[in-house]
């Protein structure tokens, strides 16, 4: 093609049509400069078309992660709901005397397990710290987005905080030689009886006069009370992230 437009160059020069040529050579001009804006719009509108695959498919994750979060919370809230049944049976069977201390210690160990609530929020960290962000056109779904990931953090700080306060209360157990951890069925499987011999032990379960036994009455209700502020906790995020969930179902991912 440039040696076609060149051979009519040379051949309207030679002939001294110079009118022509300069007609002809604005004329080119114009077909290039058209050319290359032909070429930027088909760019930009593959640009466009890619980013707008690229939120699309941003919107379908977000959603995915929004939907286990979703049941995360359902499960976590259930384990809560089933330790606090544990706390109170154990504060029924703690002043039903006489009582097994093994027993008792084994369903302490399993109601005050930690069990960390961790959501997925892979997604939305990969969109901000790319900086891609911007491709989230939806100006109220990625305000929602803002937000909701603002007050998660929130949560999990004060499920943290929760935790904390049952570990600091875990540790008042650690530094009593006599609360019977060797009555634990995992310390017990591994400790022979010349190993439990010279362990002490006592019947403190039995003695509601007891330093221990009232600590660790004490320590059930302080047990229960944190894990009531976290299933409230795990109710406030489940009813604050609605609303983002509907939009981003309204996006009808595929």
């Amino acid at each position: 093609m440039i040696k076609f437009f060149r051979h009519i160059r040379k051949q309207l020069l030679s002939e001294g049509k110079t009118g022509k040529y300069l007609k002809y050579a604005i004329g080119e001009i114009i077909l290039v400069v058209i050319g290359i804006l032909i070429a930027l719009q088909i760019n930009n509108w593959n640009e466009n078309r890619k980013n707008k695959n690229t939120e699309a498919d941003y919107y379908c994750r977000i959603l995915d992660d929004f939907e286990f979060n979703e049941k995360l919370i359902d499960e976590t809230t259930k384990i809560t709901t089933n330790k606090i049944k544990l706390c109170k049976e154990l504060i029924l069977d703690l002043n039903n005397s006489p009582n097994d201390r093994s027993k008792i210690l084994n369903k302490f160990v399993v109601a005050v397990r930690q069990d960390v609530f961790v959501p997925s929020t892979i997604t939305f960290e990969d969109i901000t710290s790319s900086g891609q962000l911007k491709l989230l056109n939806d100006l109220e779904l990625k305000n929602r987005l803002i937000q909701h990931s603002t007050f998660l953090n929130n949560i999990l700080n004060l499920l943290k905080e929760n935790r904390n306060v049952i570990i600091n209360r875990m540790s008042d157990f650690e530094l009593i030689s006599e609360f019977g951890y060797q009555d634990i069925d995992y310390l017990k499987q591994e400790l022979n009886k010349e190993h439990i011999a010279l362990l002490p032990k006592n019947n403190w379960t039995n003695d509601p006069t007891h330093p221990i036994f009232l600590k660790f009455q004490d320590n059930l209700l302080v047990y229960i009370a944190m894990l009531i502020r976290q299933k409230q906790h795990l109710s406030n995020l489940k009813q604050e992230m609605q609303e983002p969930l509907k939009l981003l179902k309204d996006k009808k991912c595929e």
